[in-house]
């Protein structure tokens, strides 16, 4: 046999190694452990548009307009006075 066929061969009893026994083997030779499903975290935050600019702000950290009983968020006290400027015309 020619070397690239023994090549060929030895890759294939390679892959037909690993389809058989696939999975990843740790250093003691067992089996890797299964990994836990992640847990999706609460959400801590909620992102508000900014009405003048368009930029996405965390509530926490906006500024706040009550406009009657709704409330209107904020990325600045600047574009917080715009708005309030708009709705006085």
């Amino acid at each position: 046999m020619s070397p690239i066929r023994i090549l060929i061969l030895a890759i294939l009893v390679y892959i037909a190694y690993r389809l058989v026994f696939g999975g990843k083997t740790i250093a003691g030779g067992g089996r890797e452990p299964e990994k836990p499903e992640r847990k999706e975290m609460p959400v801590d935050d909620v992102l508000e548009e900014d009405p003048v600019c368009g930029k996405l702000v965390p509530r926490k950290q906006a500024v706040r307009y009550l406009q009657g009983e709704k409330a209107v968020y904020f990325c600045s006290e600047e574009c917080c006075g715009k708005y309030k400027d708009d709705q006085k015309d």
